[in-house]
C-alpha cells in the first residue's frame, strides 16, 4: 500500500453536511445513461476525520467541467444489464485527483466483477477531475457562528471520497446523464 493512502483514508469524510449531488439512473435499464453518486456515508466512522471544537471542514467542490465516464462503445452491442462501478478517489490538498481505486462493497451495490472496461472508463474520467480543495478552518478561539471561514485560517487537506457510477444503455446507444 502506498505510504500516502492510509493518511487519505483517515481523512476521508462520510458525514459532512454538504454531500455531492446524487444521480439516479433512469428507470429503463437500457436508458443509455451513466449515473454517478457519492457513497461516502458507507465508510466506517473510525476512518472519518475528527475535528476539534474550534474547527470546521469544507468538502472539496467539484468543478463544473468535470466529465462523467463514457460508456465503452465496444460493449454496446452486448446490451448488458446496468453495471455499477465504485471508485475511491484520492483528492490532493491542491484539488487534483491523485489516484482512484475500484471498491468491492456488496452493501453499496459495488462489485469489481464488472467488465474491466467499465472500471477503466470510470478511472479515466475521474483522473481528469478537478476540485476546489477541501480545507479545515481553524479558529483562534471558540468556533464563531459564521458562514465560511471568515475569521479562521484555511488549511487545505487531502481527502478520499467514494463514488458510484452506473453504466446503462438504451436502443444500442450509450449516453451520459448527470443531474441532481
Amino acid at each position: 500500500m502506498r505510504s500516502w493512502m492510509p493518511a487519505l483514508l483517515l481523512v476521508a469524510l462520510a458525514g459532512c453536511a454538504s454531500a455531492p449531488r446524487s444521480v439516479e439512473p433512469a428507470s429503463d435499464p437500457r436508458s443509455g445513461a451513466v449515473g454517478v453518486r457519492s457513497i461516502d456515508k458507507l465508510m466506517p466512522s473510525d476512518d472519518r476525520m475528527q475535528l476539534a471544537d474550534n474547527e470546521t471542514f469544507q468538502m472539496p467542490l467539484a468543478e463544473a467541467a468535470n466529465a462523467v465516464p463514457v460508456y465503452p462503445a465496444e460493449l454496446l452491442a452486448q446490451r448488458l444489464a446496468p453495471q455499477t462501478v465504485c471508485l475511491r478517489v484520492a483528492i490532493g490538498a491542491d484539488g487534483r485527483v491523485m489516484d482512484s481505486q475500484p471498491i468491492d462493497d456488496a452493501q453499496a451495490g459495488c462489485a469489481i466483477g464488472s467488465d474491466p472496461r467499465f472500471v477503466e472508463a470510470a478511472r479515466a474520467a475521474a483522473a481528469q477531475w478537478r476540485f476546489d480543495p477541501a480545507f479545515r478552518c481553524v479558529y483562534p478561539g471558540a468556533k464563531p457562528d459564521e458562514q465560511g471561514c471568515v475569521t479562521g485560517k484555511e488549511e487545505p487537506v487531502a481527502v478520499s471520497l467514494a463514488f458510484s457510477f452506473v453504466f446503462e444503455q438504451k436502443d444500442g446507444k450509450g449516453a451520459v446523464r448527470v443531474g441532481g
